[in-house]
């Protein structure tokens, strides 16, 4: 009789491993993980090797920055969504981890940097959670816009690394720059950043997008400043863009404008780092060459040198390139003296 329970057990257990397997299957081959859920890793300069995790299906964010890398927002709102089933996001990390992890490439970080703002993703924490089963460290870039919300502040302790952002105290030049859904209340926001910053126990950064004729005044940087000196941080990165932006005028400011500022913030701003200067782009990726590329545009441009070094190392060439052009899958932009692989509006 024992004999023939544990036979029954063990068919019993047999079929369910089968069915978990064809549902893994039927998810990785859904639409909605070519190209978007998990990407990279990218090499970061603040997160070394990032696998990038992107759960949202369109850019689903509470602002529309002039200096967005990844096109216009095309649905703002500040409402928390399901967008991502917990589970299904699980399968598809792991299976691209083993794939990583049979090919020896590092990763440093698991983070959630969609083309949106992650924090709109109401399964945050539970993602969060779920992935750290994979015993990588887990970071989240959010650009702090309904961080005075205590359920996403509640979210973002689960994670090791939170990056905020924080462009401006000026409430005009906010208006300007981030362009933000009308809901929002820009103090509040202060006062949430300043709040969880002082209950959270990971890493936490702040990012500044200086960008000219807006924020890129001595008296902007100065009165950043101070407000940084209110919030408990680990480090505070101050950046230009230097990938094409959603707006043309959303460029780097000038040199001499550049130089004051350094000097300003490296005798003013403790804790702080000047990413001024461009990187050179490295990714990799270990499933179909075009899946793995899609991926990565879908929350970055790169550099058109990089897409190619990219291509050629998993055995491609033009001819990988080309059909995806002439698809309009993805575009070459010009931009500051570079060119950029970008993900095509009607694709992202």
């Amino acid at each position: 009789m024992t004999q023939l329970r544990n036979r029954i057990k063990c068919s019993f257990y047999n079929i369910i491993e089968a069915l978990c397997r064809n549902l893994d299957i039927a998810m990785l081959k859904s639409p909605c993980f070519k190209g978007k859920a998990v990407f990279g890793p990218v090499k970061s300069r603040r997160l070394g090797y990032s696998l990038g995790i992107n759960t949202m299906k369109c850019k689903m964010c509470t602002y529309d920055c002039v200096y967005c890398q990844v096109g216009q927002t095309s649905c703002r709102t500040t409402c928390r969504e399901s967008c991502l089933g917990s589970y299904e996001l699980y399968c598809v990390v792991r299976k691209k981890l083993e794939l990583l992890q049979a090919q020896n490439i590092p990763i440093d970080y698991i983070t959630f940097m969609p083309n949106g703002e992650p924090t709109l993703n109401a399964n945050l924490a539970k993602d969060i959670s779920l992935l750290r089963e994979f015993g990588y460290k887990i970071a989240v870039l959010t650009n702090s816009s309904v961080i005075w919300n205590d359920k996403v502040q509640e979210d973002l302790m689960f994670a090791d690394y939170v990056s905020i952002k924080i462009d401006t105290v000026n409430e005009g030049t906010w208006q300007t720059i981030n362009r933000p859904h009308s809901r929002l209340r820009f103090q509040t926001i202060l006062d949430g950043i300043e709040r969880f910053s002082k209950s959270y126990q990971g890493i936490l950064t702040t990012e500044t997008m200086l960008v000219k004729d807006i924020n890129d005044s001595l008296q902007e940087v100065e009165a950043i400043g101070t407000f940084l000196k209110k919030i408990k941080r680990n480090k505070s990165y101050f950046a230009i863009p230097t990938r094409p932006p959603i707006e043309s005028y959303a460029v780097p400011p000038d040199s001499h404008v550049l130089s004051q500022i350094s000097d300003f913030i490296t005798n003013n701003i403790l804790d702080s780092e000047i990413l001024f200067a461009s990187v050179e782009d490295m990714f990799y990726g270990a499933g179909e060459i075009e899946n793995e590329l899609l991926a990565v545009l879908s929350a970055q441009p790169m550099r058109e040198e990089a897409v190619k070094n990219f291509i050629t190392s998993k055995g491609g060439g033009i001819h990988t390139l080309r059909p995806m052009i002439e698809s309009g899958e993805i575009l070459l932009i010009p931009f500051n003296g570079n060119s950029f692989y970008s993900i095509a509006p009607s694709y992202s």
